[in-house]
């Protein structure tokens, strides 16, 4: 009879509403994921088959299946939403029981577990104490512990010296004067022939580096009535020629002054040129009724100069460069710790002067900077890559701070003092701050002091046949026989997807589908009730026939 046909057709259509009417209800439900109503029809067969006109019998539910496509991702206010971009999905400790969520809207409960509503805790791997994960997984756990102070013990230090810099404390000299001692003579036949040098008496003037080098003048006759000046450096032989040429003609040298470009030399190459400003009006000149000795024997006097006087921290003029960082003691303290870098008297060499708090902490007050020798093209060339050791005592009943100060980013090029980067390996102690969660599900505490640490890594777990699991409600999966086996691993690997914190996951419902779907399941309602109703009056006919 067609009745129990239609009345099939009735139930699989009801069925197929609830099914619409679930999905459309669960339209804003976090993670949710939406079914679909799968019939098939009946057919009366024994043994032996159906016969070749059989008719069916109806149709059934045959099955209500999840549909895991991806829903869209809105983003939020609190890093502890998670959200999973591609496969993968939330394993969460259900007191004891595993289950697997794709709604990610976690927070933290009483005990500083990651939690959703209902209590059910996230898993993930577990970090030890110093923050490296293990292969251990269990609930992830955020630490309200106050972060434990740690002493420095190391610094790092990337800066380049100013190579072109003047030594500080130290003054070239720049001036001179020659004395009336200084005797040349044009009278024949005393005067000297052309070409004759006349040999001044050694003196000392300092170079760059405030050192003292030993130079003279020497005269030589180029021709009559002309003579040239020339500055001899007696360290290394070199000579410099005067700006211009002596005139002995009249009653007085012109002109008054001459300029040598002095270059001193140093092992490793030529210092920068000092203009050496030299008074010669004070020179003797003999006329030809006058009878005398030429003579330049008596030295020059040096006007300036002075040797490089002796560092002091509070005198900006005793040293080039410094810097500054913040170091701390066992107890958390924080000491500022100064480097004072000073250009020594020695070509591409400095020295560096260490403080704390107006202390000398790499040697007695009074003693000479460690020394820190570049090679000609700027390179560090030691020590390398350490200081010496500093260690000293911070007080306040800290232990003794004893750390290394690594310079192999130091360099000496001729351009502006720059500093790159000043880093150290101390702390004090910290509070929890904030947490994130990076897209590999590495969970991260930051702490007051700036330090972070990890806590864990979320997993995700994947099945080979994810419509296969069976329903627990509150948006939640348990593993079936159907699903298979759960794979868990890190986000990112093994076809797993991302995770997105601070973000979750829409339900997969598409509202304009449903209604459609609902309006298609109205009509097969319709229809089938139709059919109910012809065979009613069918049956009526039937019945009235005499």
């Amino acid at each position: 009879m067609p009745f129990r046909i239609a009345l099939s057709g009735l139930n699989a259509a009801s069925s197929e509403l609830r099914v619409i009417g679930n999905n459309v209800a669960n339209a804003s439900t976090t993670g949710f994921k939406k079914a679909r109503a799968e019939f098939a029809d009946i057919f009366a067969s024994s043994n032996l088959g159906s016969g070749a006109n059989a008719i069916g019998s109806g149709v059934k539910l045959s099955s209500v299946t999840q549909q895991f496509s991806q829903g869209n991702i809105g983003f939020t206010d609190n890093n502890l939403d998670l959200a999973v971009s591609g496969q993968g999905m939330f394993v969460l400790n259900d007191s004891g029981v595993s289950v697997y969520t794709r709604a990610g809207a976690f927070g933290v409960d009483r005990n500083g577990f990651i939690a959703n509503s209902q209590g059910q805790v996230l898993q993930g791997d577990i970090a030890d104490s110093n923050g490296n994960l293990t292969n251990t997984t269990g609930d992830l756990q955020l630490n309200f512990d106050n972060i434990e102070p740690q002493a420095t013990s190391t610094a790092e230090i990337a800066l380049n010296l100013n190579s072109s810099l003047p030594v500080p404390g130290a003054t070239p000299s720049s001036s001179l004067t020659v004395p009336a001692t200084t005797i040349l003579d044009e009278d024949a036949p005393i005067a000297p022939a052309v070409g004759s040098t006349i040999i001044g008496t050694p003196f000392n003037m300092r170079d760059n580096y405030g050192i003292e080098r030993s130079v003279q003048i020497e005269y030589i006759h180029t021709a009559a009535n002309t003579w040239t000046a020339t500055l001899r450096d007696n360290v290394s032989g070199n000579t410099f020629p005067g700006s211009s040429p002596i005139d002995t003609s009249g009653a007085n040298p012109s002109p008054s002054s001459v300029d040598f470009g002095w270059v001193p030399q140093t092992g490793s190459g030529a210092q920068d040129p000092i203009i050496v400003a030299t008074n010669i009006s004070a020179i003797t000149l003999l006329a030809a009724a006058a009878d005398g000795d030429t003579s330049a024997g008596t030295a020059s006097t040096v006007n300036n100069g002075a040797a490089q006087v002796p560092f002091s921290e509070n005198d900006a003029t005793t040293y080039s460069h410094s810097t500054s960082m913040t170091i701390f003691d066992s107890q958390g303290t924080p000491h500022l710790l100064t480097q004072y870098y000073r250009k020594s008297t020695q070509a591409n060499q400095w020295e560096v002067f260490t403080f704390r708090e107006g202390n000398r902490v790499d040697a007695a007050v009074g003693q000479p900077g460690q020394t820190v020798q570049f090679d000609t093209s700027g390179q560090l060339q030691s020590p390398s890559p350490n200081l010496p050791a500093i260690s000293f005592n911070p007080g306040g009943g800290a232990a003794q701070i004893t750390m290394s100060v690594d310079i192999s980013g130091v360099t000496q090029f001729g351009s502006s003092f720059s500093i790159s980067s000043l880093t150290q390996d101390g702390f004090s102690t910290g509070q929890l701050s904030g947490i994130d969660i990076s897209d590999t599900g590495i969970v991260l505490s930051r702490f007051t002091n700036g330090q972070t640490q990890i806590l864990g890594q979320v997993r995700l777990a994947n099945f080979t046949n994810p419509q296969g699991l069976r329903q627990l409600g509150d948006t939640t999966w348990a593993e079936s026989f159907e699903s298979g086996q759960a794979v868990i691993a890190q986000p990112g690997s093994s076809g797993l997807g991302l995770v997105q914190s601070g973000a979750l996951e829409g339900s997969n419902v598409d509202l304009t589908e449903q209604l459609v779907g609902m309006i298609t399941a109205q009509r097969n309602f319709q229809a089938n009730a139709q059919v109910i109703s012809t065979a009613d009056t069918i049956t009526q006919a039937i019945i009235n026939i005499r």
